[in-house]
């Protein structure tokens, strides 16, 4: 496709949403370059055009933004690349959603939770160490989580006991993967994990989904979910405290007309905030918005990224979805099966990686390979639809070896 009489926008990161986001910028226009490091990257089929590069390097992705004289600079989904595209769209004075400043501000962990302490945002004790020695057994109450200060995908998040033999070795993978060096260390805080989905229009913060993440228990202590309940059955008292918070963050970090994440542990009426981005979810976040409330969550973030006013029209959902992430043993990806006897209990079905893909070690969300949807409305028609449909399928590594990762349901 020529890109004559068009404008150029680039997409940072070949993530699964980002194939929607490029059909809605074509939609609007633009000739689309997406800029990934992977080789075949899920959306880049979608694109107009791939280079392989990395988001992180963002001199480089400003340097392709100048020689394809970028109107838009965007990345809906991923934190870092996010920070990314403020500093390009700042350098080349292009519209943006907030300044290059407070991107750093809400993507580095330590920089956040400092922010949030002073603004009496309510998170777990924290400190900040930049080498191995720095970590201080004695200084907060155990369990403790551990986790890089600037990563994506839950990478290298651990919980830790008080008598966990491996602490320097996560301590080590956490440092190995932090780009600053830092590594945050908090105390874990007991309760449900919650997903709160927001937009933040004329200053003003609207809550328009929440989730229930339901985590996986792991014997090495992984913070990762596999899937969510949406809506999220919280009381009102809840409800209208996190709207409080959610209003908190936007002014402590002076956000506005902006997609906004929310993280949260919810132990019976106290609220501890994980952490937050302004952005919109990964993985199944804007279509299951969509679908139970008839929101475009994605349109949304791209008027964010143009300096657009956001629209706000959605409508209560009165349903229960569920999403349900597939993770798969490390290998090459191959291909998916699925019992003819459950497919009409699925909503949807997607697959997340392309065939040759490697999956690697660890489970994180660069490494499902797939997630399927189901709906009802109680929860517990919800269950009883996951449970069936996990036993009637599977993962194929390229040899035809069945590589999915059941046990964690």
């Amino acid at each position: 496709m020529l890109k004559e009489g068009k404008k150029t926008a680039i997409v940072l990161g070949g993530t699964f949403p980002h194939i929607e986001l490029i059909h809605k910028l074509k939609d609007r226009g633009y000739y689309t370059i997406l800029v990934d490091y992977y080789k075949n990257p899920i959306a880049k089929f979608s694109a107009d055009k791939h280079i392989r590069e990395s988001t992180l390097n963002k001199d480089k992705v400003l340097e392709i933004a100048g020689e394809n004289r970028a109107n838009i600079v965007i990345s809906a989904c991923i934190d870092q690349a996010n920070a990314t595209a403020c500093y390009v769209a700042e350098k080349l004075k292009l519209p943006m959603p907030y300044s290059y400043e407070t991107a750093i501000n809400v993507t580095n962990k330590y920089l956040m939770k400092k922010i949030m302490f002073k603004n009496n945002i309510p998170t777990a004790k924290f400190y900040c160490i930049k080498n191995i020695n720095d970590f201080d057994p004695n200084t907060l109450s155990f369990p403790i989580i551990i986790k890089p200060s600037d990563s994506n995908s839950s990478k290298g998040v651990r919980k830790i006991n008080t008598n966990d033999k491996n602490i320097n070795n996560y301590l080590m993978d956490a440092f190995s993967i932090s780009r600053t060096g830092e590594v945050i260390v908090e105390e874990f805080k007991e309760g449900k994990e919650a997903g709160i989905d927001c937009i933040i229009k004329d200053s003003k913060a609207k809550i328009i989904m929440t989730r229930e993440r339901r985590k996986i228990i792991s014997n090495n202590n992984i913070q990762q979910i596999y899937g969510s309940f949406w809506p999220a059955n919280f009381p009102n008292k809840i409800f209208e405290e996190l709207k409080k918070i959610a209003q908190n963050i936007a002014d402590s970090f002076c956000l506005n007309n902006t997609p906004l994440m929310v993280q949260a542990i919810i132990n019976d009426n106290n609220i501890n905030i994980i952490e937050f981005a302004p952005r919109i979810g990964g993985g199944e976040n804007y279509r299951i918005i969509k679908m139970l409330t008839n929101y475009d969550i994605i349109d949304a973030a791209i008027d964010s990224f143009l300096g657009h006013p956001i629209k706000l029209n959605y409508n209560k959902s009165n349903a229960y979805i569920s999403d349900n992430y597939i993770y798969a043993k490390p290998g090459v990806f191959g291909s998916f099966s699925i019992n003819n006897n459950v497919k009409n209990s699925i909503e949807y079905f997607n697959v997340y990686k392309t065939k040759g893909t490697e999956i690697g070690t660890e489970i994180s969300s660069n490494n499902r390979v797939g997630v399927f949807t189901v709906k009802s409305n109680t929860i517990e028609g919800l269950k009883e639809k996951i449970n069936l449909i996990i036993k009637n399928i599977e993962v194929y590594d390229i040899n035809g070896n069945p590589i999915m990762i059941k046990d964690i349901y």
